[in-house]
């Protein structure tokens, strides 16, 4: 089973991409990186917030 979180806060994404925690919030309020939010906090899907990133590089 694999135990990589799927999703993950602000925080925690900007710690494991080593993406600052301003630009992924920009790009969450623009709807450019796939989230839920949860009350007040926005979750991140990671998966799909690394495939973004890694499409800007091609």
């Amino acid at each position: 089973m694999n135990n990589e979180k799927v999703y993950m806060t602000i925080a925690e994404a900007s710690k494991a991409s080593g993406i600052s925690q301003h630009t992924i919030r920009c790009l969450v309020k623009s709807g450019q990186i796939a989230h839920v939010m949860t009350g007040i906090k926005y979750l991140i899907n990671y998966p799909k917030m690394m495939s973004f990133f890694e499409s800007l590089e091609n």
